[in-house]
């Protein structure tokens, strides 16, 4: 197995447990509407784009609704429930200071929109400048399952995508990487943890299993 020289960590459900607060805020938006999405409904948006997520639920849920006008409620009640403070997942920071010694390039990658990535990285006190590059929706054409984001991290941190590692918890995020050509790491450490998913190259139940063997050290 090649080390590899740079990590590149998806945000949600991989350094944060945050998607039971995106789960909340959708059902905050549609309570005027009289109608609500359960948890079942919800884990088949996990790692999608805002647009996935609405279009979803509108059809699911039979609502007659202005999609851009729902997204745009959600928008301001997400950053609302983003910013109240919440753990970070077990040896994230140990994992990072960890790939920091021995060299790596470290990135983020998320379908999460920039306002929303500052959020959750400001109420886990994790400053932006922990990564290398960071990467949100906006930077790319199009969100998981396309390899855009991952594609443009790997050229942020100047590594080619052959050579890093992604760290991801859904199976948009790991068909991301894995078009990316990167190799895919599914750790399965947030509530909203998928059953092991067969595209992956390596599945973790803790970052603490991380083998660092995997990146090459300097």
């Amino acid at each position: 197995m090649s080390p590899y020289r740079a990590v590149i960590f998806d945000m949600d459900g991989v350094l944060v447990d945050s998607e039971p607060a995106y789960f909340e805020a959708v059902n905050e938006v549609l309570q005027p509407t009289g109608k609500q999405i359960d948890w079942e409904q919800y884990q088949q948006l996990l790692g999608t784009s805002i647009t996935t997520t609405w279009q979803s639920v509108v059809k699911m849920l039979g609502i007659e609704a202005d999609l851009e006008a729902f997204k745009e409620q959600y928008n301001d009640v997400i950053l609302k429930v983003l910013a109240r403070p919440r753990p970070l997942l077990p040896s994230v920071k140990a994992l990072i200071a960890e790939l920091r010694q021995r060299g790596a390039s470290i990135g983020l990658a998320t379908s999460s929109r920039q306002a929303w990535v500052e959020a959750v990285l400001s109420a886990v006190e994790l400053p932006l400048d922990t990564f290398d590059a960071v990467v949100w929706r906006q930077m790319a054409e199009r969100s998981k399952p396309a390899p855009d984001l991952y594609l443009k991290a790997a050229e942020l941190v100047g590594v080619s995508p052959e050579s890093c590692v992604a760290i991801e918890d859904t199976p948009s995020g790991i068909a991301a990487a894995k078009a990316a050509g990167m190799y895919a790491v599914q750790v399965r450490a947030a509530s909203t943890a998928f059953p092991p998913i067969e595209q992956a190259d390596l599945v973790l139940d803790s970052l603490e299993d991380f083998p660092l063997t995997l990146v090459a050290a300097e």
